[in-house]
């Protein structure tokens, strides 16, 4: 006997830090769209853990604790940094740190919070499709399918994040010998820290110099070569009005911009939050690289302006075929692992969306077309209602890229325009 779907007002895909947001601030919803049940969060994952694979001793976060999950939205939020902090009992001694939180920190208080909405969340429950369904020549519903079962609902939110940026000389490599930070730490915790380990790190972000500094820590007989296109590491712009481009008021001046001249901003400002790295960050790479120089065993090698072409590979080995694109000089690296500090990106059309895509409004970039209440413009025939929470960096600027900066915001008008 065939079973009939369950039925919800809306659906959320991801429960990260975005779809937690949300979760956050339907509770706060004056209708109570959680208390009625008609919200469900689905998560592949087993928990809802931020960045697991990157919680590296010594890291924190860079932005300012106030931009939480929902102080900014409600700053009398039971979810607040400074109410897990309380249940914690590290208020006061918080107080004295003199530094923003750790990593590990911050990703035990987004943990923290979710674990308030355990009741609404399916976890382990990948989505699979979404599938029109269809009545009378329109789409009516949405048929959401997962590993572990079958959903309807005419309002679905993709809070599904950002995906791994791999560099296309790297796309096709089956080799388990290149790793990006989404996956670093179960990939080299199978390594012996005392093996003489020669590692190339690809990247010039926060990403790639804490991959570089965890790796010279331990391993302490490893070699790590730091492959850089520019000059090498920048620091990032941390100016107070550099980072106004963070502030929710840059959202609806963003939007409205021609996407030429979006491309034009975002290129002005990636400085803020892309390719540059902190000062300690710089000072503890540099430092490194220094006492190198000092005792004449160079462990940090660095390599600037050099493209890499191509890659092969071994089962021992990966080969990095470079250029330099001024004197086009040319050579060969060989190491043991490859790691890819090279960040993240958004899709331009989310492949969970694949089966709505003739449905789907594109923009001059070929790209989803997002409205500024974040939801996606579709044809007439199309009646549910797609939005992206956190997918939205093109069409609203860089505050909603990979930064908590408008989470708490942007949860609060995608609450107003669902219910």
């Amino acid at each position: 006997m065939q079973v009939t779907p369950d039925y919800y007002e809306m659906i959320n895909i991801g429960f990260g830090p975005a779809g937690i947001a949300l979760a956050c601030a339907l509770e706060d919803a004056a209708h109570g769209p959680l208390e009625t049940r008609q919200c469900l969060f689905l998560e592949k994952n087993a928990s809802c853990a931020w960045h697991p694979e990157f919680l590296l001793d010594g890291t924190d976060i860079n932005h300012h604790v106030l931009r939480d999950l929902v102080t900014p939205r409600n700053p009398q939020s039971r979810h607040s940094f400074a109410m897990y902090l309380k249940a914690h009992d590290r208020l006061y001694q918080f107080g004295l740190l003199g530094r923003p939180a750790s990593r590990n920190e911050w990703s035990d208080y987004v943990a923290w919070v979710g674990k308030a909405f355990s009741p609404y969340v399916h976890y382990g429950e990948e989505v699979q499709e979404i599938r029109p369904v269809m009545e009378d020549g329109q789409v009516e519903q949405l048929l959401v399918m997962t590993t572990k079962g079958q959903y309807l609902t005419r309002s679905l939110v993709l809070s599904t994040g950002s995906t791994p940026n791999i560099p296309r000389q790297f796309t096709k490599l089956d080799t388990s010998r290149v790793i990006h930070t989404s996956r670093y730490l179960s990939s080299i915790d199978t390594l012996d820290c005392q093996g003489a380990w020669s590692f190339a790190v690809i990247g010039s972000g926060q990403s790639a110099g804490e991959s570089i500094v965890d790796l010279l820590n331990r391993f302490p007989n490893a070699q790590v070569t730091s492959i850089h296109r520019s000059s090498g590491f920048k620091i990032a712009q941390l100016g107070q009005f550099p980072n106004q481009a963070f502030h929710p008021d840059r959202v609806a001046y963003f939007h409205k911009l021609g996407q030429v001249e979006k491309a034009m901003i975002l290129e002005e400002v990636k400085s803020t939050n892309y390719s540059g790295i902190d000062v300690d960050e710089s000072q503890a790479l540099y430092s490194l690289f220094y006492e190198g120089l000092v005792s004449n065993k160079p462990r940090l090698a660095l390599k600037i302006f050099t493209q890499i072409e191509s890659v092969s590979h071994t089962p021992t080995a990966v080969t990095l075929h470079t250029c330099d694109p001024y004197t086009l000089e040319r050579n060969s690296v060989s190491v043991d692992y490859v790691i890819l500090g090279t960040g993240y990106q958004q899709d331009y059309i989310p492949s969970v969306l694949s089966q709505l895509q003739p449905w789907l409004t594109l923009g001059t970039d070929n790209g989803v077309l997002v409205e500024q209440n974040y939801k996606l413009t579709t044809t007439a025939s199309f009646k549910p209602t797609l939005f992206v929470n956190g997918l939205s960096e093109r069409s609203h600027g860089i505050g909603e890229g990979q930064s908590f900066s408008l989470l708490a915001m942007r949860a609060g008008i995608l609450t107003h325009s669902l219910f």
